[in-house]
């Protein structure tokens, strides 16, 4: 562990060098040394968010993959496994470390929306809804916010409030003539058209 100055350029240099895991030890180092240092928050929250996108990512592949496999096993229920719920927490915490140290980051209140959304659009919807109105409150016109809660606010017809694609179910694949392609309706992302945030 370093000074705050010296893990700076230490993330920096790691991130030129595509050491994501090490730039982001290095300015949660520094982060810890130093919090009011306005170079180091800056990177700190960018970092932090990039992270919280990739894991997002992740938990979306991971519930994408047991979709899939339910649908060769010619199964139609799905409920999230534990390893998909704690990848999706683990986005939440990456968002949520950026929020307690910037709360009127609005990139942060967004993306965690997002995967507050894929996650558990029914169950979450109160927390859901509470975030919005909160960084509605700090970015009144952001029109992206605007337009993220407007999707939100009640259930979706088209999905049965479920957030996947109604054709695919979620796969991201249909079949035809015992061949899998991508959905034509989601691109293959598994994501309701409607009320789908990304």
């Amino acid at each position: 562990m370093g000074d705050a100055k010296g893990l700076l350029i230490e993330a920096q240099r790691a991130l030129e060098e595509g050491r994501f895991a090490d730039a982001k030890r290095a300015i949660e180092d520094a982060f810890d040394l130093h919090p009011t240092d306005e170079r180091v928050l800056e990177l700190y929250q960018q970092i932090l968010l990039a992270d919280g996108v990739r894991l997002t990512r992740q938990a979306r592949d991971l519930r994408r993959d047991e979709i899939r496999s339910l649908a060769k096993r010619a199964r139609s229920s799905y409920a999230d496994s534990h390893t998909v719920e704690a990848a999706f927490e683990r986005a939440i915490e990456s968002f949520d470390k950026v929020l307690a140290a910037n709360p009127r980051n609005s990139k942060a209140m967004m993306l965690k929306g997002g995967a507050l959304d894929r996650m558990d659009r029914k169950g979450r919807r109160p927390e859901l809804l509470a975030l919005f109105e909160k960084a509605l409150e700090v970015h009144p016109d952001n029109e992206e916010l605007l337009y993220a809660r407007a999707r939100i606010v009640g259930p979706c017809g088209h999905c049965g409030d479920t957030g996947f694609c109604s054709e695919c179910q979620g796969s991201g694949e249909v079949a035809a003539l015992f061949l899998r392609s991508g959905c034509p309706t989601c691109k293959g992302s598994g994501v309701c058209t409607h009320c789908g945030l990304f």
